[in-house]
């Protein structure tokens, strides 16, 4: 089994090698053309002797490409017909470039000179549509059309592709699904999940096709983020062979992660706008950033203040616990730390946040190890605006530091048994907008007191109760006979 193992990797790996070499045959063999068409003057006669060596190496580079191309065929996901047409190309080049290279060395071949040029520009055409049809596999058969402007787009035949300017003026108009999500999806995974790149058995250009999954079954469960890989694998580590997208492609940005989180945490609707779906104020600043004309500038979760960059050695340190560290922006220097993938995170482990307390503005700390212990290393995080504590075995009391978080505007300690002391001490923290307090049995008195200190607060302990409508509801009848 072992050996069968090994005999896979490296396949694989020699498969991988494929976009390399790839380009080889492509750049010699436009060279050879070109001199063997400067070589029909006599001044460039001489240059016709450097053919049969260009043309050997070609043959022997598409011979190449076209074995580590077979072996990466070999990993699936690719439409079938479009994979087999790139394969009898690039094997057609392969023939053509080894029977051009033996008409340079034998005798008899040395006679039909006057036929390599037209020979070399048929290998040519092979060569542009097996690049072609190896293109259409791994970015899809409209890149190129996509791309084009819209008069070549015209004169081609092909309908005009839409632009990117949103079709929304107000984030709370816009269709959740239809406006924001899809577009994600498209500029992010469309490329390795579709009809002709068919990674992993799955498409993602529909609703219908994300619930359909993939080989390895659905992708996204209902209100449930955490236990949808369609979630977890975008924020798995870099170095993951599981994370997608996978290392050196285009990322999803931080914001677009969490608006994919919310999506599935409503129930992945589509046809609803945001307005509807009303949206908590966790969300509501990457709703805003997704406003035309608006950005994640001076914004109310984001500090003015600019630190300098966070250091590099302490994010390495926090993400080899399997914590996610992401800027918070595009070239900010303000990050966010979940830990959904580092459950075994614990008070020891606080200490890793402490290098970036001035960066740290958004801490997910929900379901880790942590305990009343971390909350003092909290309370050294100036700059935190949205703290995560739910359903952690923090329960606080009376001299809890977290008055040391001053910019505090979001905190859920959902599913925590936190004490009336502590939630006494969030009196001091006068910028807090949003609690959350769902299966923490907070007392109504602590809370109507909180309430006082801070007026403007809001204070949400769920239990929420869905009206029932007639269609929930199915009656049976005895038939009488």
């Amino acid at each position: 089994m072992k050996i069968l193992a090994a005999t896979g990797n490296w396949n694989l790996f020699i498969g991988r090698i494929h976009p390399l070499i790839v380009h080889l045959p492509i750049g010699i063999l436009i060279i050879a053309f070109i001199l063997a068409l400067l070589s029909r003057s006599s001044k460039r006669a001489g240059l016709r002797a450097a053919l049969p060596l260009l043309l050997l190496t070609a043959a022997l580079s598409a011979v190449a490409s076209c074995v580590a191309g077979y072996l990466l065929s070999l990993d699936g996901g690719y439409d079938e017909q479009l994979l087999n047409t790139h394969l009898w190309l690039g094997i057609g080049v392969a023939v053509s470039s080894t029977l051009l290279y033996l008409l340079c060395i034998v005798p008899a071949g040395k006679r039909l000179v006057r036929l390599q040029l037209p020979l070399l520009a048929v290998v040519l055409v092979l060569v542009s549509a097996a690049g072609h049809y190896g293109g259409s596999l791994t970015h899809g058969d409209d890149y190129l059309v996509q791309a084009m402007p819209p008069a070549l787009q015209a004169f081609s035949g092909k309908p005009k592709t839409a632009d990117n300017a949103p079709a929304y003026t107000n984030v709370a108009d816009a269709r959740i699904y239809e406006d924001l999500v899809a577009p994600v999806l498209s500029s992010r995974c469309y490329g390795c999940h579709n009809a002709q790149k068919l990674k992993g058995g799955l498409r993602l250009e529909t609703l219908a096709l994300i619930r359909q999954g993939g080989e390895h079954g659905p992708v996204i469960k209902d209100s449930m983020p955490e236990e949808s890989e369609l979630f977890k694998r975008l924020v798995l580590s870099d170095n993951d062979e599981h994370r997608m997208p996978p290392k050196g492609k285009p990322q999803l940005a931080p914001r677009e992660v969490e608006l994919l989180y919310w999506w599935i945490a409503q129930g992945a609707p589509t046809g609803k706008t945001v307005k509807e779906l009303k949206p908590n104020p966790r969300i509501q600043l990457v709703l805003e950033a997704m406003t035309p004309g608006k950005s994640l500038d001076h914004n109310e979760f984001v500090p003015d203040a600019a630190p300098s960059a966070p250091d590099k050695k302490s994010v390495a340190a926090l993400e080899a616990k399997g914590v996610k560290v992401l800027p918070v922006a595009a070239n900010s220097p303000f990050v966010s730390v979940t830990c959904i993938n580092a459950t075994g995170f614990s008070d020891a482990d606080m200490t890793l946040l402490h290098p970036l307390r001035s960066q740290l503005v958004w801490l997910d700390l929900s379901g880790t190890r942590i305990t009343d212990a971390a909350l003092p290393a909290i309370g050294q995080l100036t700059a935190l605006t949205r703290l995560e504590l739910k359903h952690t075995a923090v329960k606080g009391s009376a001299a809890t530091p977290l008055a040391g978080c001053q910019e505090l505007r979001f905190l859920n300690l959902s599913g925590t048994a936190c004490t009336p002391a502590f939630l006494n001490t969030l009196g001091k923290n006068k910028k807090l907008q949003q609690l959350y307090l769902y299966q923490a049995n907070a007392d109504a008195n602590t809370l109507r007191l909180l309430q006082q200190q801070l007026p403007k607060l809001r204070i949400d302990t769920g239990g929420y109760r869905l009206e029932q409508l007639a269609s929930d509801t199915i009656i049976y009848k005895k038939k009488t006979v």
